[in-house]
């Protein structure tokens, strides 16, 4: 009985030996997590060019008087306009406060706990893209209704491809 508990300790202590070594193995370098952040970030900066862009042709547009009679509302076209702008404006500042609040250098803290922070930040910019995306592609339409078509077909990105 007593060779049964000895062989059942040792098997159990092998196993848990094992276990811990595996998940040690398995987990992700937070450099690896945190480069994905970076990557996805720095596409999502054309995007913040881009609504700089379209901004400035709504603004514009905002401006002219137009003379085809579908688009004779003046007041309902720069309704929308200022919309539209205010949802890339949004996306801008969104941006800008994460960069703010973004550490790219965990000091301090283990790997694990580096790996979850930058996959938070992953959760965090995927919604910017996102933002940024709807934003961006709302514009494009509006401003294709117009035939203004200088930039209106590059709201097509996808930012999730590596």
């Amino acid at each position: 009985m007593n060779f049964i508990i000895k062989y059942f300790r040792t098997f159990l202590m092998i196993l848990i030996g094992a276990s811990v070594f595996l998940s040690c193995k398995s987990e992700r370098n937070y450099k690896e997590v945190r480069q994905e952040v970076i990557d996805i970030h720095n596409k999502v900066m054309a995007d913040g060019e881009q609504a700089e862009k379209y901004r400035m042709m709504l603004k514009d547009l905002s401006k002219i008087q137009l003379d085809q009679p579908i688009l004779n509302d003046t007041l309902s076209r720069r309704n929308e306009i200022s919309v539209l702008i205010g949802k890339l404006t949004k996306a801008d500042q969104n941006m800008l406060d994460w960069m703010q609040r973004f550490q790219p250098d965990i000091e301090g803290k283990s790997n694990s706990e580096a790996v979850k922070y930058f996959k938070d930040e992953m959760i965090k910019i995927k919604k910017l893209d996102a933002q940024y995306q709807e934003a961006l592609k709302e514009s494009g339409v509006f401003l294709k209704k117009f035939n203004v078509k200088a930039l209106a077909d590059t709201t097509k990105q996808d930012h999730h491809k590596h």
